[in-house]
């Protein structure tokens, strides 16, 4: 129980205990008026108030004791001492009552009762007391009295109406404190969306169920469970299909996961299962299961059209074969987790790279391209450096036409994402030494097409993929992949086939040396009109002489 919560509980049953007493003295008060009033000096009469007085003294210490000793873990029980001083107090209130006969003030001890009731179990209980207190309070009127005075009755009206009011006020406003204790416990421990348990509860109660597995000498394991490219779906498809599948994630780990296994969020698109009892081997069935009934929950939601089928990776950790720290046995999880995830291979990699671009808005995204180009870079060797030289030629070329502000954009991403489609390539054939055969040549004419349709799932790169599948195409037609000619590529990306030729041009290879720039100047003049469009040559010769010149004056 945390600080916080004990205090608030603690602070609810200390006033529940003095509203207690207080109705015990005022018992012991109104019994001290009456055999005052009626008291005479005989023997009788003092052995009845004696007796009376331990009765009385020994309920209270009776009930004190039983408080005291319920605050002690082991002999807690729910409301016990409440029990037992109803069981006290009803029945000796109704015998007081009717033993002091037309003694008005007696009745008000039916009160005490009513109010331990609403206080310990609630209004209904509470009010459900008043009631059966009024009806006996009345039977006992009709029983003494044959012809009931008015007093008498009206006495007894107006105590019962009394108690039933003090019962709904008193036992609603505790029952509106558990109420909000209850609330605050759940805002305090679980996720609202998912309805699983929350980051914090996982953290506090993982040291706990480790501890617990130590002392029992029991295996404990974890598993944690990604969606993969999350940010992708909420992209696509807008955050409330988003949070529609984790709610529906959610509510399938709650109905999977028996008793003590419990399943918490452990981040935006994360959730770790916590399983005592279970050896890390013994996963595998359950992993299967729990995979089966997310995707199922998956398929309900994500439309039938969508191009890539929904899938989760799981990290998993065990004690004792890992660590015996509850926060080394995440730290072992999570990295299970990422090994599965990237040994995917580095089609994955750059699935999940577009997919955390994605999520931001297109003119936030351009730093995060850099993990992208690094990534390309490791596949190819040749395109180490290649595509941030395209970049910078397109640029230098689209501004020397004085270009808007959006194409400058549209090939900044461009240029930076035209090979993307090499990932789906084999890295030997990317690092051939020598020129390529005809079936290597047809294959590598294929990346146009697979980094195209890497890149037109992700709403915000749309403009982008004429780009990466056209960048080959040339001015006569020739190219490939859709033999487009002329201005039926668009511009940014006929100024893209040029920077992308130059570099190729001036950039060493396995199987010939980099031309000089009078010699790739030369080579762009004479494929004019056949590889390149003959109106951007000039322009592109004058830009790319300005860097030149700039990298030789700097």
């Amino acid at each position: 129980m945390r600080n916080w919560e004990k205090k608030r509980k603690d602070d609810i049953s200390e006033h529940v205990l003095v509203t207690h007493i207080v109705c015990l003295l005022i018992f012991l008060m109104i019994t001290f008026i009456y055999f005052d009033l009626q008291i005479q000096p005989t023997t009788s009469n003092f052995v009845k108030l004696s007796s009376l007085m331990i009765f009385f003294c020994l309920a209270t210490v009776l009930y004190i004791s039983r408080y005291l000793l319920s605050k002690i873990p082991a002999l807690s029980q729910a409301r016990i001492e409440e029990m037992l001083l109803l069981v006290i107090i009803f029945p000796l209130s109704l015998t007081f009552i009717w033993y002091s006969g037309d003694f008005i003030g007696a009745k008000v001890l039916i009160i005490i009762p009513v109010i331990i009731a609403a206080t310990a179990f609630g209004k209904i209980a509470g009010v459900g007391a008043a009631l059966l207190a009024s009806l006996l309070i009345f039977v006992i009127d009709y029983s003494l009295f044959p012809q009931l005075p008015a007093d008498i009755f009206q006495a007894s009206l107006i105590v019962s109406s009394v108690s039933m009011i003090l019962a709904w006020l008193v036992g609603g406003l505790l029952e509106a404190e558990r109420k909000t204790q209850q609330d605050l416990i759940e805002l305090a421990d679980y996720d609202q969306l998912t309805g699983l348990y929350n980051h914090r509860y996982l953290q506090e109660n993982i040291e706990i169920s480790l501890q617990e597995s130590e002392n029992s000498n029991t295996p404990l394991s974890l598993a944690l469970i990604d969606i993969d490219q999350f940010k992708y779906y909420n992209t696509l498809y807008g955050y409330q299909k988003g949070d529609q599948l984790l709610s529906a994630i959610g509510a399938a780990l709650a109905k999977s996961l028996p008793e003590p296994s419990y399943a918490a969020r452990y981040g935006s698109d994360e959730f770790m299962l916590v399983l005592p009892g279970m050896k890390k081997g013994e996963l595998g069935n359950v992993i299967e299961e729990i995979e089966n009934s997310i995707c199922q929950e998956a398929e309900q939601i994500i439309p039938a059209e969508h191009p890539q089928p929904f899938s989760i990776t799981f990290g998993v950790a065990g004690y004792p074969e890992d660590q015996d720290a509850g926060h080394t046995l995440l730290r072992v999880a999570e990295d299970d987790l990422y090994r599965a995830k990237y040994s995917r291979g580095t089609d994955y990699l750059y699935q999940s790279v577009l997919s955390e671009i994605n999520a931001l808005k297109i003119t936030d995204a351009f730093p995060s391209l850099q993990s992208m180009i690094s990534l390309i870079n490791l596949n190819d060797r040749y395109t180490f450096g290649h595509s941030e030289r395209v970049m910078a030629y397109s640029l230098s070329l689209a501004e020397e036409l004085k270009l808007s502000q959006d194409d400058l954009d549209l090939l900044r991403y461009g240029t930076s994402l035209h090979d993307i489609g090499k990932i789906k390539i084999d890295t030997n054939l990317l690092n051939k030494p020598g020129p390529l055969n005809k079936e290597e040549w047809e294959t590598m004419q294929t990346h146009t097409i697979m980094g195209a349709q890497l890149v037109e799932t992700l709403p915000a790169f749309k403009d982008v993929v004429p780009l990466i599948r056209s960048h080959h195409e040339n001015y006569d037609g020739t190219g490939y992949p859709d033999r487009l000619k002329g201005e039926e590529t668009p511009l940014p990306v006929r100024i893209l086939r040029i920077a992308d030729s130059f570099d190729a041009m001036t950039t060493d290879r396995p199987y010939r040396k980099a031309l000089s720039l009078a010699e790739a100047c030369q080579e762009l003049k004479k494929n004019a009109g056949t590889q390149f469009d003959p109106q951007l040559i000039a322009p592109f010769i004058a830009s790319v002489k300005k860097q030149y010149s700039m990298r030789l004056l700097g």
